[in-house]
């Protein structure tokens, strides 16, 4: 057994941030800011441009309090919040007609359950 964790804690919040903030980067290019916005509102999401952009702000926000280390807790929260809200948003695999599409989104809610997972024991550790 590891004697003193608190590297494997600091890698750990330092590979989630930078997992959410590579992501929240690339979905700021206005291409995948206009994409993003049109199939929420397909899907049936209300007032899409608002939610994008509240989501950006959870996305963003947890971050900033994670690496900033004050309340990093809330900080998880807005990320576990942002993560579940974007998997039931864009990964509705079940109601996919096309295959290769429905996998393609199953991976990615399987994928998403993980950071999940990661998150919640993330909580733990900051409280």
């Amino acid at each position: 057994m590891i004697q003193d964790a608190s590297w494997l804690d600091l890698a750990g919040r330092l590979l989630f941030v930078a997992y959410f903030v590579v992501a929240g980067l690339c979905n700021l290019v206005p291409a995948r800011v206009t994409d993003h916005i049109q199939r929420m509102g397909a899907s049936g999401t209300p007032f899409p441009a608002v939610v994008h952009w509240a989501g950006m702000t959870l996305q963003f926000a947890g971050c900033a309090l994670i690496l900033g280390g004050w309340r990093a807790d809330i900080g998880v929260m807005c990320l576990i919040v942002f993560t579940i809200a974007a998997t039931a948003i864009f990964h509705r695999f079940w109601n996919m007609q096309d295959p290769a599409r429905r996998n393609v989104s199953r991976v990615m809610f399987l994928n998403n359950a993980g950071v999940l997972a990661g998150l919640l024991l993330l909580l733990q550790n900051v409280r």
